[in-house]
């Protein structure tokens, strides 16, 4: 799979839809997952990783009630999406609503899936941690 990089920015459609980049769609060939992320984006998931972070949030016990919770957040809200002939694809009334997604879409690329923001919460989301990142405060272990 070719990994998903970069920052695009799309306005929806009428119907919802927004038209991935051609160098995505090829990872997006046999479907893609939309389920609600965190910090208030959408995860697009390609098929295959999909199926590893399905495994992942499975394997997790039922005992522990945190464990119960993300896998009802994470599975009730995922939805299978398939490109049409166009690359497009449709981002359900139900997602668009729980992100606040109205018109303008920013899709980030993430290694491993996208991310699927509005414009304005993208917006304040990077003004948030853009300097922490370029001062070499941030860190990736959180």
């Amino acid at each position: 799979m070719a990994e998903l990089l970069g920052q695009h920015r799309y306005q929806l459609d009428a119907k919802g839809r927004i038209a991935l980049p051609a160098r995505f769609r090829e990872a997006f060939a046999e479907g893609m997952v939309l389920t609600l992320g965190q910090d208030g984006c959408l995860f697009a998931f390609p098929a295959d990783e999909w199926r590893r972070r399905r495994e992942e949030v499975r394997s997790r016990p039922l005992d522990g009630q945190g464990a119960r919770a993300y896998a009802r957040m994470f599975f009730a809200n995922a939805e299978q999406v398939d490109l049409d002939g166009q690359g497009r694809i449709t981002i359900p009334q139900k997602l668009r609503g729980a992100v606040a997604l109205e018109r303008e879409a920013v899709v980030i690329g993430v290694s491993d899936r996208l991310e699927i923001w509005a414009s304005a919460a993208w917006e304040r989301f990077e003004q948030t941690y853009a300097d922490a990142y370029m001062g070499g405060t941030l860190s990736p272990q959180g």
